[in-house]
């Protein structure tokens, strides 16, 4: 479907503000005030005034200036926040909260920090997760009870007094990071570090039943564990993970069905993601395709590409744990002293930014969605590229195509010899097209290099010499590591469409016939002016 523009990207240098001398875990806006949770012990001024505050803290969402009314020191770290706009929920590891005890799990003054005495749900491990919806709080965690009922890393509890909801019995086998509720469906998504969830089993994502527990039947595909974050789009239909241990990616799903729709890959664990206006924030610890001082990059929610426009720098390795972005900007947090060469630690606001003009963007070919043909049984002749071709003999398939890594939609075969594999796969699908776009491209994950083509006219390569390029055409440099899974987009003529049918045909090639691995996953998006 077509989506109309996203919203403005902000500015990626950081407006001023106070500052904290420890490690943010989690941000939230509400209103005229982000709210900012750790392990800190102050508040510092730009001028250098300093002011106690343990673990929790406000400020100004426009001026970044503290708000000195709200006081609800924790005794140790606070790792997630929530609201419903009438009371803040706050979850950590701490035993006593604003000089009242409260066992990991609190509900306070927006405005004070004042504990509400008619809460009380008490949890025997850290309170990791939270989210509230129509007068319910989910929780989710690394405890085996809450409110003194026995609940394996995930509830449900009465927002207004954290009794726990007797029908709901949640449980997975590991720790749970992270809890989201779809906007208007009975379902619940959680994120963690477990293999089952729900009674079922299930690896880092799981959907359950938000009056239940139970796991629903899909499945996200090349999930792993841990998955340390999650975001939905405004309606839910897609949700959005961060993913460590190795997948190192920001990653769509669409919501339903588990099927993947994208993934940016980091050089280290991406630690949260945040989802606004059609677009996609996410943070990470190390780098960006070889740019260690990126921590925190922004995509189109539909495509995954990446707004280079918004590439803020950060001093020091561990970066972003924690983002909430809203129509005001954007707020991150994490282990930084200096963003884009301006003094923050602890937490950072960006905003400002010019809205884009307005388009409507279709994605013509849904790389994991999409209905493809596929021929792995060595060279072909001249002319498979093209519209007229007859693929009715090859085999049926989906993105992500490969073999090698686990993570293929589409095993491909390589041939009889495993040391002398077919260097060459071939793709093909179509897709309509109404109006021809202004602009249009191509995102792929390629290993190791690859030719596309649209209605049988070559349109780009990736990672391919220069010449005529046959069944044998070896790619010009191997991938591994990072670069064999990181998403690269391309510019193509959009005159190369036509009104109706159309086809786009892509050939994948080897830089070895050893080779251990390929990959292949595309998408086409175009955008025009209405």
């Amino acid at each position: 479907m077509p989506q109309a523009a996203t919203a403005a990207t902000p500015s990626d240098v950081p407006s001023p503000s106070w500052r904290v001398n420890g490690k943010v875990s989690a941000v939230l806006v509400v209103g005229q005030t982000v709210y900012v949770g750790g392990r800190f012990t102050t508040a510092t001024s730009p001028g250098g005034e300093s002011v106690g505050r343990r673990n929790l803290a406000a400020f100004d969402v426009d001026t970044g200036a503290l708000r000195r009314d709200f006081i609800a020191d924790a005794g140790s770290t606070v790792q997630t926040l929530a609201s419903d706009g009438a009371a803040l929920y706050v979850g950590g590891h701490f035993g006593r909260i604003r000089g009242v005890t409260r066992s990991r799990l609190a509900k306070v003054s927006l405005t004070t920090g004042a504990v509400d005495p008619a809460f009380r749900a008490d949890a025997n491990g850290g309170v990791l997760g939270l989210d509230v919806r129509d007068g319910w709080l989910y929780v989710g965690g690394d405890f085996s009870t809450i409110g003194g009922v026995s609940r394996q890393r995930v509830s449900k509890v009465f927002a207004s007094t954290g009794a726990v909801d007797g029908g709901f019995v949640g449980r997975a086998d590991s720790k749970v990071t992270s809890v989201v509720k779809h906007p208007t469906q009975d379902v619940l998504y959680v994120a963690g570090n477990f293999t089952s969830a729900g009674g079922a089993p299930r690896t880092g994502v799981a959907a359950v039943s938000s009056w239940t527990g139970a796991a629903g039947p899909q499945t996200y595909q090349s999930s792993v564990r841990p998955v340390l974050d999650l975001a939905l789009n405004d309606d839910g239909s897609m949700l959005f993970g961060a993913l460590a241990a190795g997948s190192n990616s920001a990653t769509a799903w669409d919501s339903a069905t588990g099927m993947r729709r994208w993934r940016q890959t980091t050089m280290g664990d991406v630690q949260a993601i945040d989802h606004h206006g059609g677009q996609v924030y996410f943070g990470f610890h190390d780098g960006f395709q070889d740019d260690t001082r990126l921590k925190l990059l922004v995509a189109d929610a539909r495509t995954g590409v990446v707004d280079d426009a918004f590439r803020p720098t950060f001093d020091y390795f561990w970066g972003v744990w924690a983002i909430d972005a809203t129509a005001t900007g954007v707020v991150a947090g994490g282990e930084f002293t200096s963003v884009s060469g301006v003094p923050a630690q602890g937490f950072v606001r960006f905003t400002g930014g010019t809205a884009p003009p307005p388009v409507v963007q279709q994605t013509y070919v849904d790389g994991s969605g999409a209905s493809w043909t596929y021929w792995d049984r060595g060279s072909l002749d001249p002319g498979w590229q093209g519209p007229t071709f007859d693929d009715a003999g090859w085999r049926v398939g989906a993105a992500e195509f490969g073999y090698g890594d686990g993570d293929e939609a589409t095993v491909v075969g390589w041939g009889p010899s495993a040391t002398s594999k077919y260097i060459t796969t071939y793709v093909r699908t179509r897709f309509d097209v109404t109006t021809v776009p202004d602009s249009l491209v191509v995102s792929m994950v390629v290993d190791d290099g690859a030719v596309v083509y649209l209605n049988g006219v070559e349109a780009v390569r990736d990672n391919m010499p220069a010449g005529a390029v046959t069944g044998t055409t070896r790619a010009a440099t191997f991938r591994d590591g990072q670069a064999e899974r990181a998403l690269r987009s391309f510019t193509l003529d959009p005159a190369l469409l036509v009104p109706g049918t159309n086809t786009l045909a892509i050939e994948v090639h080897q830089a070895s016939s050893s080779s251990s691995d390929v990959s292949l996953d595309a998408d086409l998006v175009g955008t025009y002016t209405p």
